[in-house]
């Protein structure tokens, strides 16, 4: 089903402000490593990176219940105006202990503005344009997330350390104001006592999660996944400077190459259809090629060869990511998504903060070359081994609703 031109405009708008605030916080964060660096070296990084993850895990059950109980709009334009004044505050504050304070309150919002802006989208879009919405703002995110380190260290060294931040706050600000001219609102309403009994309990998300028959071996499969990949991203550096010896400009090719294909995979994976089958099969499908693309890169001896199979890997991780945000957002009852979001976005950071400390120690054991070719086996024998429970849930799932419309 085709957009309505106020659906158009307002996935537009929600898809463009989204844009803008990630690459305020990239061109941030980019910012406070440069800041952080040479005061504390490796802790201060450590520190910085658990100030901006912690609460997104911390905070899940509150957010997802608040995001479901007030006016969207309302919500995130406040936390917008907010988490500006906060950047405001730490472009002005230089100290390492104001930075790690003031980080930590803006994670605290982000808590709660990550699942609002997730549960808006498939008002705004309309339960058949999910798939098409989702591909467009993880495009548009994925963008940001390429020009965001190419702006932030640029801007650094023209403007010094205060200015990225403003405009971090700047964009927050925008953000916030192009909520307010959204038409569409997400307001959610229980319409029987049943459902609102089950709304009023705070991990109602995560008990979705792991109740339903489809997700829960999907989401399994890519935590496994996510795994392995986050435990290469530890290793990239190493991997391009130590083992092949190519210099920094090589590795921020690596990041770009993988970045472009996942925008490629993104508007690709707007097509999909919405059925659990077909997004189960996408996703798993998609999960071996990355999988298969990492063990490749394992495998090479001069880094020019590296850029191919990335950017195969980038369209099929942003082909998975649609296609993930898709299904989940299916099988969520409306009056839950804000919570089945925030437990999304808990489950996974915990995994990356897991993920990120293993792949540390797996380094001091095994050579970068190993990393990559071990994580790129385990991605792909996760998907073969854990993607048949998924596609046979999603079958059933598929054929019990069939015979319920019967009815």
């Amino acid at each position: 089903m085709a957009f309505t031109p106020l659906q158009r405009r307002d996935v537009r708008l929600l898809a463009g402000l989204r844009g803008v605030t990630f690459l305020g916080d990239s061109v941030a964060l980019i910012t406070l490593y440069l800041r952080l660096a040479p005061v504390g070296h490796a802790w201060a990084i450590a520190a910085l990176s658990i100030a901006g993850t912690l609460p997104l895990v911390v905070l899940s059950p509150l957010a997802g219940q608040v995001v479901d109980r007030l006016p969207a709009k309302r919500l995130l334009t406040q936390l917008g105006f907010v988490e500006a004044a906060i950047c405001v505050g730490i472009g002005y504050w230089h100290g390492m202990t104001a930075t790690l304070l003031l980080m930590l309150a803006l994670s605290s919002c982000v808590a709660f503005s990550f699942p609002g802006y997730s549960a808006l989208v498939p008002t705004v879009a309309g339960e058949d344009n999910i798939s098409r919405a989702q591909g467009l703002m993880q495009a548009v995110q994925g963008g940001a997330a390429v020009l965001g380190p190419i702006t932030g260290g640029f801007l650094v060294g023209w403007t010094g350390q205060s200015w990225p931040l403003y405009l971090d706050a700047l964009c927050y600000a925008l953000g916030a104001f192009a909520t307010t001219l959204l038409h569409h609102d997400r307001r959610p309403s229980p319409d029987t006592t049943i459902e609102r009994l089950e709304s009023e309990k705070m991990m109602a998300g995560v008990l979705l999660l792991w109740n339903d028959k489809v997700l829960r071996p999907v989401v399994l499969t890519t935590l496994v996944f996510l795994l392995a990949l986050n435990m290469v991203n530890v290793g990239e550096v190493f991997f391009v400077t130590v083992t092949l010896h190519a210099s920094a400009v090589y590795y921020g090719l690596l990041g770009a190459s993988f970045g472009l294909g996942s925008i490629a995979g993104s508007l690709l994976a707007g097509k999909l259809h919405q059925g659990h089958v077909q997004l189960a099969r996408s996703i798993l499908a998609t999960i071996a090629v990355v999988g298969v693309m990492i063990g490749l890169v394992g495998l090479v001896t001069r880094v020019e060869y590296i850029y191919p199979p990335m950017v195969v890997a980038g369209v099929a991780a942003g082909v998975a990511q649609v296609a993930f945000a898709t299904l989940t957002t299916v099988r969520s009852p409306e009056l839950l998504r804000g919570r089945v979001f925030a437990a999304v976005g808990a489950i996974f950071t915990g995994n990356q903060i897991g993920a990120t400390a293993l792949g540390g120690l797996v380094l001091t054991l095994i050579a970068p070359r190993t990393v990559f070719q071990v994580c790129g086996i385990f991605a792909t024998v996760s998907a073969l081994v854990l993607g048949p429970f998924a596609l046979r849930a999603s079958t059933n799932a598929h054929a019990a609703e069939q015979v319920g419309q019967g009815e």
